[in-house]
């Protein structure tokens, strides 16, 4: 039975092929979409935990009052660590590490590489697979472990382990060390990115810190609990550190102290000030592509359905006579069934095969990801498969199944079965096709409009003509002087903190009020040089620095005065740490200092103390930026410094924010597309059934006289129905989701217009018109007497 079954199912599906084909893409696109967010969770939902003590390590995070208000800091004193591994029972293990950006030389040669400062126990607490030497070797100060990617970059295909380093601190000086182990590359979806890992011992010998100083603050402190039980216990023990750590650092007041268990970290360090680890994935990154997934999949299996009703109203004779010889209407269904899931089936393969170019394509559009199609690495995905075919097998054709199967063989072979196919669910379906698919174009349309005006938007400064480059202080000076000989310079300034690229934080107060503040270290020209706007008083210079310095004066920003409530913000005054006091002598235009992704802070600029300056800034035209970039390359190799070059273009420093946002902008283009197609392909079948009921009053009507544009009136008025509910349910859907999407991403993003939505209603109604415009003429033109011979 099975087999006549099969048979049957080939031969009726190829009597539809064309239907046939374009169920086969269009289910095949959506799982290959559906893939592609199976995958995306599953890189979001291992985060971390390539880690075999995943449930027992735990983050220590520092809570601090900000005027009345609780901060969360990621760092923590380092002496803490050194004070918790015996005094508090519980804790298997302990580890702190600091982090640092630093050059490694290799004879001439210097690599930029991320170097991690532990205490051996991190080793045992994380798992990171060794892959030559041995982790031990973290015990001895004299030691490295690298990545293997960076054994490759430095030593190419030769044997690593023994092998000599040198890393550059801030001022230069090199500390050369052994190659001891080389671990394997960590993965992208894990809090830390190591070139490097040395002893926890080496970062203050290099940085000249000590670890029983409680001022001493480190990027982060892990330990390992075994029992998750004890959590309470240790942390209220913790709490018994708070005094003498605020005894020592008065400006840094901690209230308390809280254990974050790992599963958690990734997503608490995107909520965290000064983290020092990298976050998880966005939740809108995170969310977003299983629900376009489910809507494309439903649009699909929609379609499927829809078509499935048009194909079946060729076969009720063979029902009627199936019936009459005795099949039962169960046999009709798992027959139909059976043809649903030959096309589903198949269509999971095409998916798949879809799949392995889109799963690495959209990884590709994150800096943060990689994803390739895999079938070892999570079993689950079998089962994923699995139910994915279930699904679309049932909601494609159960419907069409059970609707088709209930007919009377009688009335079926006398010609007096009316074929509904078109009935009220039918609709409903269309509606929600078109539904889903405004609402795919609504959204792509608006963050098409955002990703125009965040490369467009006012910066509050001028981000044109910029070089930006971080050097060592000690070689500022001989740097610009050598810079400034070349006229096409504008301007070189030097400062600590970049817009856009750095800052600092910190408390001020004002009377009574205490706010959190921005702070930027500057040179004299900085502001000029970057074009920041002055609205009220003046700006810095070279020519009364020293006036300013002694005098403690700053400049602001507009939302600074605006929070304090100053009318006239140029004299005023506060404090900062209770102690130093500054006057205002500017207000500047808020600029956007963190991009779009935060709101603008209340930010104080001030200069720095004796020409201190981690980074330069240079300006000059357009036209000879590419001969600029050059000259400072040549002129920082003469400066025989162990500090890799690294000079960016201020457009390259914003360029992440928008690149992200073009890649957000490729996915919901992609989807709105897919969506569109899918729903105009639902769109043509419907109008094509409902051609096949009217063709005989077609003709009837042609020969009483009605003209063309009445006919398509007469036949499309339903239709128009169901694309006016669409517009409205769809365009409502689609803003408030692009809005909430929006403000999910980013703190500033562009107004959702009417005209937006305006226009993404009008490509879809006119798509949509068109489509039926075409089956409506092409049956509309045929001859009356054809149409009034059709059975």
């Amino acid at each position: 039975m099975i087999r006549n079954y099969f048979l049957a199912a080939i031969r009726n599906l190829s009597r539809t092929r064309i239907y046939t084909l374009i169920n086969i893409a269009g289910l095949g696109v959506a799982i290959a979409i559906c893939t592609v967010a199976f995958f995306n969770q599953m890189f979001s939902y291992q985060f971390d935990r390539q880690n075999e003590n995943y449930n027992e390590i735990y983050r220590i995070n520092s809570f601090v009052d900000m005027g009345g208000r609780e901060q969360e800091y990621g760092v923590v004193p380092a002496t803490l660590g050194l004070q918790i591994r015996n005094d508090i029972p519980g804790i298997e293990r302990s580890a702190r590490i600091a982090r640092s950006g630093s050059p490694v030389k290799i004879g001439d040669e210097l690599f930029q590489s991320q170097v991690s400062y532990v205490d051996p126990d991190f080793l045992d607490i994380f798992t990171i697979p060794i892959v030559y030497g041995e982790k031990s070797v973290i015990g001895n100060n004299g030691n490295v472990l690298i990545s293997q990617e960076l054994a490759h970059k430095l030593f190419g295909d030769e044997y690593p382990v023994g092998k000599s380093i040198s890393i550059i601190n801030d001022n230069s000086k090199e500390f050369t060390y052994t190659v001891g182990a080389v671990f394997k590359d960590l993965p992208l979806n894990c809090s830390f990115r190591m070139d490097i890992v040395t002893n926890f011992d080496n970062f203050l010998l290099m940085w000249n810190m000590n670890d029983a100083d409680w001022k001493f603050m480190t990027t982060a402190i892990f330990i390992q609990l075994p029992d998750e039980s004890l959590v309470p216990a240790v942390t209220k023990q913790l709490d018994g550190y708070v005094e003498v750590e605020n005894s020592a650092r008065r400006d840094f007041k901690i209230n308390r102290w809280k254990l974050i268990p790992l599963s958690e970290v990734g997503d608490n360090t995107r909520m965290t000030w000064n983290p020092g680890l990298f976050p998880a994935m966005h939740p809108a990154a995170v969310d977003t592509p299983p629900v376009m997934a489910i809507f494309i999949l439903l649009l699909a299996c929609f379609n499927f359905a829809n078509t499935s009703m048009a194909t079946f109203s060729r076969r009720l004779k063979e029902i009627g006579l199936r019936k009459t010889f005795g099949a039962h209407r169960k046999q009709l269904v798992q027959q139909f069934m059976l043809e649903t899931f030959i096309v589903c089936f198949i269509s999971l393969l095409v998916g798949i095969a879809l799949a392995e170019w889109l799963v690495p394509a959209y990884g590709s559009l994150w800096s943060y990801m990689s994803l390739e199609l895999t079938f070892t690495e999570y079993p689950v995905f079998w089962i994923f498969l699995f139910v994915l075919l279930l699904l679309t097998g049932f909601l494609s054709g159960v419907y069409p199944a059970l609707y088709v199967s209930r007919f009377n063989p009688v009335t079926v072979i006398k010609g007096l079965t009316r074929f509904s196919g078109s009935g009220k669910l039918s609709v409903i379906l269309l509606i929600l096709q078109f539904t889903i698919s405004f609402i795919a174009l609504t959204v792509g349309v608006i963050f098409e409009r955002n990703a125009r005006f965040q490369v467009t938007v006012d910066r509050g400064y001028d981000n044109r003509n910029i070089i930006a480059m971080q050097l060592p202080p000690a070689n500022f000076t001989s740097f610009r002087n050598a810079l400034l000989q070349d006229p096409r310079i504008i301007k070189a300034e030097g400062t600590q903190q970049h817009i856009e690229w750095s800052s600092s934080r910190g408390p001020i107060k004002n009377d009574m009020q205490q706010i959190e503040v921005s702070f930027m270290n500057v040179g004299p020209e900085y502001l000029n040089t970057m074009g920041v706007r002055l609205i009220d008083g003046r700006l810095f210079d070279q020519s009364r620095a020293e006036a300013d310095r002694s005098n403690g004066s700053v400049v602001i920003n507009k939302t600074l005065a605006d929070q304090f409530g100053w009318k006239d913000p140029v004299g005023m005054t506060f404090t900062f740490r209770d102690t130093i006091k500054y006057s205002v002598i500017g207000v500047v235009e808020d600029f956007y200092n963190n991009g779009m992704w935060s709101k603008i802070m209340p930010t104080v600029l001030r200069l720095t103390a004796n020409d201190v300056y981690y980074n330069i800034v240079v300006r000059g035209e357009e036209e000879d930026l590419p001969g600029i970039l050059e000259l400072m390359k040549t002129r920082w190799k003469e400066q025989g410094t162990n500090y890799v070059f690294g000079a960016l273009f201020q457009e390259e420093i914003i360029q992440e924010e928008r690149s992200i946002n073009g890649s957000i902008l490729k996915i919901n283009i992609f989807l709105a597309v897919a969506a569109t197609i899918l729903s105009l392909i639902g769109m043509y079948n419907m109008v094509s059934l409902d051609m096949i009921k009217k063709t005989k009053e077609m003709g009837i009507r042609k020969i009483q006289g009605a003209s063309l544009p009445i006919l398509m009136y007469l036949m499309s008025r339903k239709f128009l129905l169901v694309i006016g509910i669409s517009t409205i349910a769809g365009c409502t859907a689609g803003y408030i989701l692009s809005d909430m999407l929006l403000d999910s991403i980013w703190d500033y993003y562009v107004d959702i217009t009417p005209g937006m939505i305006l226009f993404s209603a009008f490509v879809m109604i006119s798509a949509t018109i068109a489509t039926i415009s075409y089956k409506i003429i092409s049956s509309a033109l045929k001859n009356p007497v054809v149409s009034l011979r059709y059975e």
